[in-house]
């Protein structure tokens, strides 16, 4: 995953053969070797040949899913692949809805591909980070696409995403939140939660944003 955004951002740096190989290699895992076309969903998890009904086997993480997919969408700009943007639209899609909470809200930080009890104590946690990335990958597969699958599903999750993680007091974000949206740890800095994800995507929704308010009358501007 982390491969496939280095890939672009120092490809100034790096022979151009080496950055083929990445961009190709890193696509081929994620659409070919960790994507399940049975369910649509990208695993944590391979065995060679195939799956494994294991708790390894059937973890999902959407959020690592959702941050790849607008990755993805990067190479497929950079590659002049429309088709690959919209599969990567397609997935992303797929799993907000898998990974979304219809009973309190938010995207679950763990699930099991076959509905079971995940081995993870804090699968219903609802992170900061799953939340800002889904918010740019959504924004950014409708800026591509056009598909207003991902704006509805953008107004919703910011939504969720405004009125709970932000602190109106003193500022920046929490982090940890339960199942109910209530915060479950008032730390805003630690091992994981650092001043990297909210800026970041912030930065990435905004030039998005501006990029679609520039073009045809606010409709979406295909860049591929």
């Amino acid at each position: 995953m982390i491969l496939c955004n280095l890939s672009l951002e120092i490809e100034h740096l790096l022979p151009s053969d080496l950055v083929e190989e990445t961009i190709h290699q890193c696509i081929y895992e994620f659409m070919e070797v960790f994507y399940d076309p049975q369910s649509g969903l990208i695993m944590e998890n391979v065995e060679p040949g195939g799956l494994s009904d294991t708790f390894d086997g059937r973890l999902l993480n959407p959020g690592h899913a959702i941050e790849a997919m607008w990755f993805i969408m990067d190479l497929s700009m950079r590659l002049h692949k429309p088709e690959l943007a919209a599969q990567a639209v397609e997935i992303l899609l797929r799993t907000v809805k898998y990974g979304w909470d219809e009973e309190f809200g938010g995207i679950f930080y763990f699930l099991d591909r076959k509905g079971y009890p995940p081995q993870q104590l804090e699968w219903d946690q609802k992170l900061w980070w799953v939340h800002i990335e889904t918010l740019i990958s959504l924004i950014r597969g409708y800026a591509l696409t056009g598909n207003s699958a991902c704006l509805e599903w953008f107004g919703k999750v910011h939504d969720y995403t405004w009125a709970r993680f932000p602190d109106p007091e003193f500022g920046e974000w929490y982090g940890y939140l339960n199942r109910r949206g209530e915060v479950l740890l008032p730390l805003k800095g630690g091992k994981w939660k650092g001043c990297f994800h909210v800026p970041r995507g912030l930065l990435n929704i905004w030039k998005t944003l501006e990029s679609i308010n520039s073009g045809n009358d606010g409709q979406p501007i295909i860049k591929i």
